[in-house]
């Protein structure tokens, strides 16, 4: 399994890479990419899902270290019906879903 750099300041891309992040988004891998590069402003719904991933991604580097973070991303969740976080943040509704799952584990409120 590859590590992750332990890191307090790395992002969700690169954590998880921008072809994960792209399909957070709901576009294509160059696009985010091309967006960064030039700086572009993001599409209102695509800046909603982006800065919901961000919020996500603070919370858990919160409660968890960055390798960590990645992993419960990455790996099935009881609390999710045990499917990948990550996968269930690319559906509609997914993206507040799993951070409402993240704020009940902060509070240490059972699934």
């Amino acid at each position: 399994m590859a590590r992750v750099p332990h890191a307090p300041d790395l992002t969700v891309e690169e954590a998880l890479g921008v072809a994960c992040v792209a399909r957070v988004l709901g576009v294509h891998q160059r696009t985010v990419e091309r967006r960064r590069g030039a700086r572009n402003v993001l599409r209102s719904l695509e800046a909603q899902r982006e800065e919901t991933l961000h919020c996500i991604w603070r919370e858990l580097t919160t409660l968890f270290t960055t390798e960590s973070a990645t992993y419960w991303l990455t790996h099935p969740v009881p609390a999710l019906e045990d499917r990948r976080p990550i996968d269930l943040i690319a559906e509609d509704g997914g993206l507040d879903r799993v951070l409402e799952t993240i704020g009940r584990m902060s509070w240490g409120i059972p699934a």
